[in-house]
């Protein structure tokens, strides 16, 4: 697969600070949830004291739904565990847009943006994810894999919630019409105005002309 890196104004990005080892209590469930993706609603805290409280906070705080913000983007933190140490400082995260299958014949490529880590050993990764438009939309099936070396190591999907881009574009296209129809009527009575004083006057020059 192509890489395809994006600046912070076309995807971005996730993961300028990553909690790539948020202590042993996540290490030791790392096995637990290894394969798996997490899609968040709350940023993960640096630490747990228990695995009960690890457990519970992935409960309560993963998600299936993401929904649009008032920037009509999405607004995420994300959750990765491998099966096994990493071995390496950075890894992709490849979103693929699966609403009409989920096989790798069917999911359609959308982006992707690397993510890096200090603990090369490390099983989890936790990073924030920011997804803006075109390349997203709203009422889609998303699939998210962490892979390394073209290998995935991790997966994870989600749905995204909101206006779609073609709502987007209609209401954009209906503004525009109707603004074009207000110019044309004030230009239709800027013209009868126009024409209204040719007309008053000619009608005096005319007057002078009886008299």
């Amino acid at each position: 697969m192509k890489k395809n890196i994006v600046p912070c104004a076309v995807l971005c990005l996730a993961c300028l600070v990553l909690l790539s080892g948020l202590g042993e209590v996540t290490a030791g469930m790392a096995g637990r949830y290894a394969g798996r993706v997490f899609v968040l609603t709350k940023r993960p805290p640096g630490y747990f004291r228990t695995k009960g409280g690890f457990a519970s906070f992935l409960k309560r705080h993963s998600t299936k739904i993401v929904y649009e913000n008032s920037k009509r983007a999405w607004s995420f933190d994300t959750m990765a565990f491998f099966k096994r140490p990493l071995g390496d400082y950075e890894i992709e995260m490849v979103f693929y847009d699966i609403t009409s299958g989920k096989s790798k014949s069917s999911r359609r490529f959308v982006n992707s943006y690397t993510q890096y880590t200090q603990d090369r050993n490390t099983r989890s990764l936790s990073g924030k994810t920011h997804l803006i438009r075109p390349d997203f939309d709203a009422n889609k099936h998303y699939q998210i894999v962490a892979q390394s070396r073209g290998k995935e190591l991790a997966q994870g999907e989600f749905r995204t919630r909101g206006t779609s881009q073609a709502r987007i574009d209609q209401e954009k296209r209906m503004e525009q019409t109707q603004k074009e129809m207000e110019k044309s009527m004030r230009d239709l009575e800027k013209k009868a105005k126009e024409q209204e004083e040719r007309e008053r006057k000619a009608n005096k020059e005319a007057s002078k002309d009886l008299f």
